[in-house]
């Protein structure tokens, strides 16, 4: 990783409103007519990161369908790409979380931390 590439991350990490923790988990990713399944790298209460190298910009719109635990339900939310970094990856904020699945995840990350 380059300096510029490190920069632009610590820059990310200094306006995250919520920590982050390890979850790597399949995600269906619904967004610009594509259906893809991806990998997640970190997950919080506001959204996730997922390692691409090549990211959709930022400012594009997704759904998203993801467990926390193998046996859990799915959580699908609305999300919008907030970072995004070619070689890098992609950071999502969750838009439109319902209670129970906000409920969910406070608790996973309770548990994790």
């Amino acid at each position: 990783m380059d300096r510029e590439d490190r920069q632009a991350v610590q820059a990310a990490v200094e306006r995250r409103e919520f920590r982050r923790f390890k979850l790597v988990t399949q995600v269906r990713c619904e967004a610009l007519g594509c259906n893809e399944i991806r990998v997640t790298r970190d997950v919080s209460v506001g959204g996730m990161f997922f390692d691409l190298r090549f990211p959709l910009p930022i400012g594009s719109e997704m759904t998203v369908t993801f467990r926390l635990y193998p046996a859990a339900p799915p959580l699908t939310c609305r999300a919008k790409v907030t970072f995004s970094r070619v070689g890098l990856g992609m950071g999502i904020q969750f838009v439109d979380l319902n209670d129970q699945a906000r409920e969910m995840l406070q608790k996973f990350v309770h548990e994790t931390a």
